[in-house]
């Protein structure tokens, strides 16, 4: 992992937007189990803590944890004191600072655990996210009446492109830095995952399994019909209605979108998984 100082600095903009990049553009206007009815969204109410949402603990296959650093570019903050680097780290990402509008200011290393940890059963975080919620509301259009009465719409291409501008950030990470990154903040991310009393205490695993629930996102030929029973929409598929809110956010971000984000993670993967371990 060599390179000037100021590499590593760079590198160390990236451990949330590349590792959780899937979670941080696909789940900021997620409702579960429904998808929202087309209102403007609101942002989210703050919260003091971290919400786990954790009803029970996957099984998750092990993995070699990463060695730290052997040259590290800078003293690591202790947890408690890493909100405002972590975070100035992160928006440092994008050159003009579009960033500093997603992520939150307070706990980011454990908001970002968290969201992770909830990834791996396929699963969204609703409460105290370590981003701000995409600003709209759902795009659909309408395309027929089914002859119960039940109206049917589907996703538009308006509403893939709302997610168009995170996908090509996330797209356009340098992944080298990114995983320099990561294992920079090892030590800290592995210190807030201990943290939430989990049976696993390898959050390298869980990084892995959280990358490949969202490689498991099944892709979706043709439009993606939806219908609105009550205020919400929903899948009229009800083997698509009943996946994690995870897939679904992969369906609803669009085939190209989807396509570019887990053609990432894959390179992502296989980075972190020649990781020099401890």
């Amino acid at each position: 992992m060599g390179g000037s100082i100021r590499d590593w600095f760079i590198a160390l903009l990236v451990v949330a937007a590349v590792l959780f990049g899937i979670y941080w553009f696909a789940m900021r206007d997620a409702p579960e189990p429904e998808v929202p009815a087309p209102v403007t969204e609101q942002p989210p109410v703050a919260d003091s803590g971290v919400d786990l949402e954790e009803p029970e603990e996957p099984e998750i296959p092990p993995a070699p944890e990463p060695a730290e650093p052997k040259e590290p570019p800078r003293e690591l903050p202790a947890l408690n004191d890493s909100d405002k680097e972590a975070r100035n780290d992160i928006i440092s990402l994008s050159a003009d600072g579009a960033l500093a509008k997603w992520i939150v200011p307070d706990e980011v290393v454990r908001k970002w655990v968290a969201a992770v940890n909830t990834a791996t059963k396929g699963d969204l975080m609703h409460k105290n996210r370590p981003f701000t919620n995409l600003q709209g509301s759902i795009a659909v259009k309408d395309l027929e009446t089914r002859t119960d009465g039940a109206k049917v719409y589907v996703l538009s291409q308006e509403n893939y492109q709302r997610y168009d501008q995170p996908v090509r950030l996330f797209a356009m990470v340098d992944t080298d830095k990114a995983v320099g990154l990561y294992q920079f903040w090892y030590p800290r991310l592995k210190q807030a995952y201990g943290e939430l009393g989990l049976k696993n205490k390898n959050f390298h695993a869980a990084v892995l399994a959280a990358i490949d629930q969202a490689l498991a996102a099944p892709e979706i030929e043709g439009p993606v019909k939806l219908v609105r029973p009550t205020v919400y929409y929903k899948f009229e598929d009800e083997q698509l209605e009943k996946m994690p809110g995870l897939h679904k956010l992969m369906i609803r971000m669009g085939p190209d979108n989807a396509a570019r984000v887990k053609e990432k993670l894959r390179e992502l993967k296989a980075a972190l998984q020649n990781l020099p371990s401890e």
